[in-house]
């Protein structure tokens, strides 16, 4: 053994100064504290993490070198074994740990007679010393006690140990590099690793919530770690039997805590979610990936009953249900720069209930997603819904979308109200490429209200004629809301006999379902820009208002109302209404190029609107109003055909015993070819005794007679015929 004297240096030497002062009395004097600084200073005491990534020397090399005795120290090295066997009283000397892994200084302390061996900080010798571990850092290695990490061994107990201990002292517990077999934990400190060491499921068969869990926690970290469920094989051919028949556990269990942050974590290979935060508050999820999620629901983010949870850069893949999950009673949940992708085998298609979506949020509300990517879904990339089981903690249930995109999914987003809870759905700058439907809306509380603005849509089918639509809207109420706004669409690829015709479900925006609602429609086109935007209301009774908007409306079945501001319409034929329809119709400055046909028994307005048709293309109205106030008016209009070639421009058909008003006022006919007819006519009044009115109207002269009443052809009064080529 080394001599008892701690020895001067060659310079107190050199001066004949020989003092010495015993190692006892110096630790008697400073202190343990004041010996981790000796032992860190004096002996050059360096991390076993080296340079902080796991490179660089070992302790024993940074004290003692490569090779190089300790003769002449009082740092005395010795294997932990040898160190717990010693029989010796209390020693004055500081020990150094060799075993690999475990390497660490130890003193001891002789005013501890209570404190147990837990290998890591400390070990009690057989004479029944304590040797305390000097700790210099803010964490302790989970190898201190023994955790192999080898990914044959089971170091639940080793790990659980390290983990109390570590919170004990109020400091991290590091894992290095290595595989750690365990089951049934209960975390109580932060957690980290370098070199991106995992934390392996041991015991696939047992409760599948309780491989590891943070319960009633507050204020841990946990960084840089992989934690793998241990998932059972995918089946070799999915089926009814086998897509719920999966053993292993959650990946990781964050319950009823609070201030958790979780950064550059791997959670994978998971029954059901491999992240689930339940009933928490202040949880933030930066740069981690989740993976491999398996079962009916088989998400890789689950998070229900909680507040304030904060996803950013996050990634969801390969999961049987869905990427990210907001459920009941949860509120505050941002999701920036988070990707969800390769949602399959839902439940679904095996006689289960459940789809694939990237991000859902159902029974929560102020739920936030920015710069967001789902892709590759079976389903939908986005949906949201109120549900009945949320806080209510606002009116309505707020839904953002800022900037999101949605790649090769069914459906690119869904907003569904179907159980009137109220929501607010505002998605800006969003794109959807590659989704038979676009966006799907349904709206059934009166207050509930849907925006799209700056929204991008393009369609994709896999076959022929297949149905496609940019955005279909339903809901039973007709106070709610739906406004699309400076949006553009794609359906190049698309059948366009389908979208043009009036037994079609396809077209860009779509009204379906017995639909109620106030849908307002601003500066909306296609990506061709020749290519008008198809509007469809096959069948319910929406309050239409369409601005600045280049349209095709191959069926308006039915209506509140329908009022149209500086839009152009291009088809062959624009139907509008039938024969149930009583609302009013009102077209201000517009521009119309193509057929429409007009029923309804209210109010019709045409306000300097320009008509151009060509061949056959008229503008047919047909009502049964039964009410001699109901106006037709067209005030300020310009028509212009070739009335040479096809007889009429407006055809005027009033039915029923007492009948409505026609007024022509300020208006102009004009006729393209220039061609002299006394047989064709502008106008068309079908029924005799309707009622018509000109006034300061203008009528090419080509044209002799500009009016037909029933059969006879006419100048009206409040016409003036002149040459207009």
């Amino acid at each position: 053994m080394p001599s008892d004297t701690f020895e001067s240096d060659s310079g107190m030497q050199q001066a004949g100064i020989e003092n010495r002062i015993s190692r006892r009395k110096l630790i008697a004097s400073i202190g343990i504290v004041g010996a981790a600084t000796v032992a860190s200073t004096m002996f050059g005491q360096k991390s076993v993490f080296g340079n902080g990534n796991g490179n660089g020397n070992t302790v024993t090399q940074s004290v003692y070198g490569s090779g190089v005795g300790w003769a002449g120290t009082c740092c005395i090295p010795i294997k932990l074994a040898d160190l717990r066997a010693s029989s010796e009283p209390l020693s004055d000397d500081l020990y150094y740990i060799t075993d690999a892994g475990q390497e660490g200084h130890f003193i001891g302390d002789a005013s501890d007679t209570v404190s147990t061996d837990n290998t890591g900080t400390v070990v009690v010798s057989a004479s029944g010393v304590r040797y305390k571990r000097i700790i210099t850092t803010d964490f302790v290695n989970v190898k201190w006690f023994g955790a192999k990490g080898d990914g044959l061994t089971d170091d639940t107990v080793l790990v659980q140990n390290a983990d109390n201990t570590a919170a004990a002292l109020s400091k991290r517990l590091y894992f290095p590099s290595g595989t750690y077999m365990t089951y049934g934990l209960l975390l109580h400190t932060s957690w980290f690793s370098y070199e991106g060491a995992t934390v392996k499921n041991n015991s696939p068969g047992s409760n599948r919530y309780n491989f590891l869990r943070i319960t009633g926690q507050n204020g841990i970290e946990i960084a840089g770690l992989t934690f793998d469920g241990a998932v059972s094989p995918d089946p070799v051919a999915w089926s009814s039997s086998n897509y719920d028949s999966f053993t292993g556990a959650l990946a990781f269990v964050v319950y009823s805590s609070s201030n958790i942050h979780l950064q550059q974590c791997v959670f994978q290979n998971s029954v059901m979610s491999t992240l689930r935060v339940e009933s928490c508050n202040s949880v933030t999820v930066v740069d981690c990936t989740m993976r491999k999620a398996r079962g009916n629901f088989g998400d890789a983010v689950y998070v229900v009953g909680s507040r304030n949870v904060k996803f950013d850069r996050c990634l969801a893949e390969d999961y049987t249900r869905i990427g990210f999950v907001s459920e009941s009673k949860s509120t505050n949940l941002s999701y920036s720069q988070c990707y969800a992708r390769f949602g399959h085998d839902q439940s679904k298609l095996y006689g289960g209930g459940e789809y694939n979506t990237g991000f859902w949020a159902e029974n929560s509300e102020n739920v936030t997603y920015s710069q967001c990517v789902a892709e590759n879904n079976t389903q939908s990339g986005f949906t949201v819904a109120p549900g009945a089981n949320r806080l209510h903690e606002s009116a309505a249930a707020a839904f953002v979308l800022d900037s999101c995109i949605a790649i090769d999914n069914l459906y690119g987003v869904i907003a569904d109200d179907s159980l009137a809870n109220c929501f607010s759905v505002t998605c800006s700058g969003c794109y959807v490429t590659g989704s038979r439907y676009g966006v799907a809306v349904n709206a059934c509380h009166p207050n509930d209200v849907v925006r799209l603005n700056e929204c991008s849509i393009q369609l994709r089918v896999s076959a022929p004629g297949q149905l496609a639509v940019g955005i279909i809207c339903s809901g039973n109420e007709s106070q709610s809301t739906i406004q699309i706004s400076n949006c553009t669409f794609d359906h190049n690829g698309m059948d366009m006999n389908a979208f043009a015709s009036s037994a079609s479900s396809s077209g860009d925006i779509v009204v379906y379902n017995q639909a109620k609602f106030h849908m307002h429609i601003d500066r909306c086109t296609c990506v061709a820009t020749s290519e008008p935007l198809y509007l469809k209301a096959l069948n319910g009774t929406p309050l239409l208002k369409a601005a600045n908007s280049f349209l095709a409306i191959p069926m308006l079945f039915n209506f509140l109302g329908a009022y149209f501001d500086n839009c152009k319409f291009l088809g062959n034929n624009h139907v509008f209404g039938g024969f149930s329809a009583t609302a009013e119709i009102q077209f201000h400055k517009c521009s119309v190029f193509g057929g429409m046909h007009l029923t309804t028994t209210g109010r019709i307005l045409f306000d300097d609107v320009r008509f151009a048709l060509s061949g056959t293309q008229m503008i047919f109205i047909a009502r049964t109003a039964e009410n001699k106030n109901i106006l037709l008016e067209f005030v300020n209009c310009r028509f212009e055909k070739d009335i040479d070639t096809s007889d009429y421009i407006v055809r005027i058909q009033e039915e029923g015993t007492i009948k409505p008003t026609t007024l022509f006022k300020g208006c102009v006919f004009y006729n393209v070819n220039d061609v002299i007819t006394s047989t064709n006519t502008f106008v068309w009044i079908v029924r005799a005794g309707t009622n018509y009115y000109y006034s300061e109207c203008f009528s090419d002269d080509t044209v002799q007679k500009p009016l037909k009443v029933n059969t006879s052809l006419t100048i009206p009064s409040g016409n003036v015929m002149l040459d207009l080529h």
